[in-house]
């Protein structure tokens, strides 16, 4: 994807509930690309997989963001 597509994607992404800037860009490295992604995801699963990428560096609450938006997911049809 060009810059612009990740632009657009992450933008799409900020508007999940719970998803700020840096949780999009997240989401984003770990190859979401719209919300329907996030269904039946584990958001500890992805939380550890961002821990463990290099040149990310990952907040605790990031966690809470992660559940927030993997639960809004599953509530959408």
């Amino acid at each position: 994807m060009n810059d612009a597509s990740k632009d657009e994607v992450v933008a799409n992404l900020r508007k999940i509930p719970g998803v700020g800037a840096n949780a999009a860009e997240a989401l984003y490295r770990l190859g979401v690309r719209k919300e329907e992604d996030l269904k039946g995801r584990s958001p500890e699963d992805m939380y550890e997989e961002l821990r463990n990428m290099k040149e990310f560096y990952v907040e605790p609450c990031m966690l809470n963001s992660l559940k927030i938006a993997v639960k809004h997911s599953s509530l959408k049809k």
